[in-house]
This record gives structure tokens, sequence and C-alpha cells, in this order.
């Protein structure tokens, strides 16, 4: 028996066609700052701490059309409930490229993005090979301070970042944010030096997996609309 969805154009995915209004979008990204970040257990000082990332991509609301209920129907119902299968809006700005920027450093323009006015709903960026650099000092609140040296890698898509605008002029400026101190405050610092070598490194401890799960979370990256391009 066929099923009556079955014999509908698979239109999930793809936007009425309609006529829009040209965006451009100046994207900044880095400047997360230097200051001393305190956690429970005590201080971390960054020496250096620079993020690579790739693709930004911003979209549209999720249609609440027919063929938003079709998406489980025409995707499989593992495929769709796992995640990374949000099931966003259509992409309706974009800016393609890798960039690497310093945190501690002043923002820096990293291109322009070129889409569509009208509604937004989320972002996402794409990571590959290493994410993150992170190097600085580690101070307890009881004991002497330990120099520590993080280099992450991860390869993923970075989804639903929020970004919940209408933008109905022809250029804007968005922002992209690495904040740090929600990064690292996965850490479980008291796992220490264990393997003797006088730095706190992807070797020591639970490491590993607690400063890899900080850096690719969906809360440490951002994107902003910061008002109207110059």
């Amino acid at each position: 028996m066929v099923r009556a969805w079955m014999g509908l154009p698979l239109l999930v995915g793809c936007s009425a066609i309609e006529t829009r209004e040209p965006l451009e979008l100046v994207v900044r990204a880095g400047g997360s700052g230097a200051e001393p970040l305190t956690f429970d257990q005590g201080t971390v000082q960054l020496d250096a701490a620079f993020v690579t990332f790739s693709d930004l991509r911003l979209e549209e609301p999720p249609l609440s059309t027919a063929t938003s209920w079709l998406a489980p129907l025409v995707v499989p119902a593992a495929a769709y409930a796992h995640p990374g299968h949000d099931y966003p809006g259509d992409v309706a700005a974009e800016l393609l490229g890798t960039w690497t920027v310093d945190l501690l450093a002043e923002p820096t323009t990293v291109g322009t993005a070129v889409g569509y006015q009208g509604a937004f709903a989320t972002g996402r960026l794409s990571v590959s090979g290493e994410v993150a650099r992170l190097e600085g000092t580690f101070t307890p609140d009881d004991g002497a301070p330990i120099p520590f040296r993080f280099a992450v890698e991860a390869e993923q898509e970075l989804t639903s970042l929020s970004f919940d605008h209408v933008l109905a002029e022809p250029s804007a400026v968005v922002s992209i944010g690495f904040d740090l101190e929600n990064a690292l405050s996965y850490v479980d610092w008291s796992d220490g030096d264990t393997d003797g070598d006088g730095e706190l490194t992807a070797g020591d401890g639970s490491l590993a997996n607690t400063v890899h799960f900080g850096v690719v979370a969906t809360e440490t990256w951002t994107v902003t609309l910061e008002g109207e391009a110059p």
C-alpha cells in the first residue's frame, strides 16, 4: 500500500519562491578578553587563546507548514531524533571559509555574509581539526600556580546557536563569540599533573574530556547582532 504522503513533492528544506531583498552582514570575531577567570577551585590566567572555525550559516525559523511535519516521515525516525539532525529552517545568509582568531586581541572582521532580509532563528558553524589552543596558568585557592596547555581537536557542526532577529535593512554587523569562562567551567582542575611533566595537558586525568566538552558546548559559542553596518 502506498501512503498518501509518499506522492507529495519532497519539499522539505526548500522555501516557497518569493521576492526578498538582499542582505550583507559584516562578520566579526574574537576579543573575549585577557582578564583572569575565577572558578570554584582557583583562578585561570590565559596567556594564549586561539579558536578556529568555518562556514557561518544563519537560518530562518523552521517552517510551520506541511513540510515541517513531513520531515520525520521523509527522514528516518532515528536520524531525525539524533543530536545534530535538529531540522532548522533554510539558510538565509552565509559566509564560507575558515578562520583562526585570537581571543585575547581586539575583534577582527573575517568577511561579509550575504543573503536575504527577513526573519532568522539560529546559526551554525563547523569545526574540523584543531578548534582551540588555550595556554596559561591555573592557580588553585590552596596551592602553587601550575601552567596548562590544551590543544583541542574536534570535527562536528555547532548547531542551534541562537540568532532570533528580523533583519529588514540591507546591512548589519554580526559577531561570533567564544565564551572562555564557559569553555573552562567544566574542567576539574583537581585532577592535577598526573603524568608529572610540570604542566596540565590533555594527558592528565579527565582533562582531555572536560576541556573538549567545554570547547564544543553550544553555550560556549554565540552569534550576536551588533547593529547596522557603518
